[in-house]
């Protein structure tokens, strides 16, 4: 997380991968109101392997008191001093020369944490939201599952904006530009376009899950949520053989899907945000997972629509009928 240290505060200054200093509002990155600063008065980069600043100004940047030749980098090392618009001017101090990430940064406490690209709040532990980046449009999206409304809630996000959930409050901090960078052959996919297949164990113990693709293939580890994702896509199968059209395929009512799973719709919550981080955690980043579960009002179902399900070596066929009794899972 590579940041300044405020000459005149106790929390770091963190670095965009393009950072600029200056007195114009809403333009510079980090203000700073002196009337010698320009409006651009600097610009710090990161060049892939290292950090340069370069001098924009009128009145001169300096780096431990060495002032720079105007527009030309300089590479930054940790601990330098910088000093803007006159030498004698308060130094910032460079804390940390690590590579731009994207941070969530609480407002209380200054305290900032890598924001992952499938990302739980207030924590893995009992999520209860989701930022997440989607690779189709280039926008990151706050996604609290269960809004008071008691319907599915997302909305973009952008650097700078403020995220609040639970009684905690964050600054989200977009240190890269947001286009994809990612490999162009993953480019628009979405994780609808995988073939998902279910190993099932006979009693249904332990639930495996391959997503495919061409050539692509991911092995998921055994996860509890991975049968809320078997219940979901036998409904979705029935539907399939039943030749119900596409868009009406697969949907279950959430207060049908507690009953018959036996947990609640808080504990139902947490296991799809798992899913979804799991299978995000595995995929390349330009590829789209928040259709893993797809939500409407009062009703759920599985975003894909190709499925294998294996109990052994045997292709199991799902039963047009529901008159299906799946065992309890034991809480994750």
């Amino acid at each position: 997380m590579a940041c300044l240290q405020h000459p005149d505060r106790d929390q770091p200054v963190y670095l965009m991968a393009h950072h600029t200093i200056g007195r114009r509002q809403g333009v510079a990155d980090t203000r700073i109101t002196l009337p010698e600063i320009s409006g651009i008065h600097a610009a710090i980069q990161w060049t892939g392997s290292h950090w340069v600043v370069r001098d924009l100004s009128r009145n001169g940047t300096w780096v431990n008191d060495q002032q720079l030749v105007p527009a030309k980098n300089h590479q930054l090392q940790l601990g330098d001093k910088l000093a803007f618009g006159r030498a004698s001017n308060p130094a910032w101090k460079v804390e940390n020369l690590d590579p731009p990430e994207n941070l969530l940064i609480d407002i209380q406490s200054g305290e900032a944490q890598v924001l992952e690209s499938y990302h739980l709040l207030p924590d893995e532990h009992d999520p209860i939201a989701s930022l997440h980046f989607n690779p189709i449009n280039g926008v990151w999206i706050y996604e609290l599952l269960e809004s008071p409304e008691h319907s599915e809630y997302a909305k973009v996000v952008n650097h700078g904006s403020r995220v609040d959930c639970a009684h905690n409050s964050w600054e989200l901090f977009l240190a890269n530009s947001q286009s994809t960078t990612t490999e162009l052959s993953f480019k628009s996919l979405c994780v609808s376009d995988f073939r998902l297949q279910f190993i099932v164990s006979h009693h249904e113990e332990h639930i495996q899950l391959q997503l495919s693709k061409d050539d692509t293939r991911v092995d998921l580890a055994a996860r509890t949520h991975n049968y809320l994702l078997l219940y979901l896509a036998r409904a979705r199968i029935r539907d399939i053989q039943r030749n119900v059209d596409g868009p009406d395929q697969g949907w279950v009512a959430i207060d049908l899907a507690t009953r018959e799973l036996g947990i609640t719709v808080n504990h139902l919550n947490t296991q799809i945000f798992r899913a979804r981080k799991q299978i995000a955690d595995s995929l390349p980043d330009a590829i789209d997972t928040g259709r893993l579960v797809e939500r409407r009002a009062y009703e759920m179902r599985l975003g894909c629509f190709l499925l294998d399900i294996f109990k052994g070596s045997q292709k199991e066929e799902v039963e047009a009928s529901t008159g299906e009794h799946p065992i309890t899972p034991e809480p994750a």
